[in-house]
């Protein structure tokens, strides 16, 4: 049963995996289509003033999806330099400690970004010229929020000796 569980653990984070790395792609697609809209709409004497709003909120997603997806494989910023002088006990723990603060940041964040989220709702919030709502733009901080706390958990379960491997260093 347990194996079962593990495989099934394996299966959400490979689903999970491509979701995000989907709406990576596309929001990276995305920009580039835009802009080159927007380049060839300047060039042609026809510029479309949508263009530069969309691409910043695609920018924003793409931003916070990046934010998130870079802790799936222990790639994100972490100070270990400092490691090494540090008594053995907190080195010894600090996969710990740096998992424990980087969730209680994203949860900080999911919390935040909720609230930001809902008074974007209450007041009806729309963007200048496309007018859609703000809540939808800013459904990618709750949302990285959610991602950065799965690849932590998923980072510590199957990548952890990458992690450890910065401890020994």
């Amino acid at each position: 049963m347990v194996t079962n569980e593990k495989s099934n653990l394996k299966n959400f984070f490979q689903f999970f995996n491509k979701i995000t790395d989907t709406l990576a792609a596309v929001t990276a697609a995305a920009i580039f289509i835009v802009v080159m809209w927007q380049i060839i709409g300047r060039l042609i004497g026809q510029p479309a003033p949508w263009t530069e709003e969309l691409t910043r909120f695609i920018f924003i997603w793409l931003i916070y999806l990046g934010i998130g997806i870079g802790f799936r494989e222990a790639e994100s910023a972490r100070v270990t330099l400092l490691l090494k002088y540090l008594p053995k006990f907190i080195r010894k723990h600090s996969i710990w400690i740096y998992s424990v603060a980087t969730i209680g940041f994203f949860l900080f964040m999911l919390i935040l970004g909720i609230e930001l989220m809902s008074q974007q709702f209450s007041t009806n919030e729309k963007s200048s010229v496309l007018l859609l709502p703000m809540w939808l733009i800013g459904l990618c901080v709750p949302f990285s929020a959610v991602t950065g706390i799965i690849n932590i958990i998923q980072s510590l379960l199957y990548n952890r000796s990458l992690l450890e491997e910065e401890v020994r260093q």
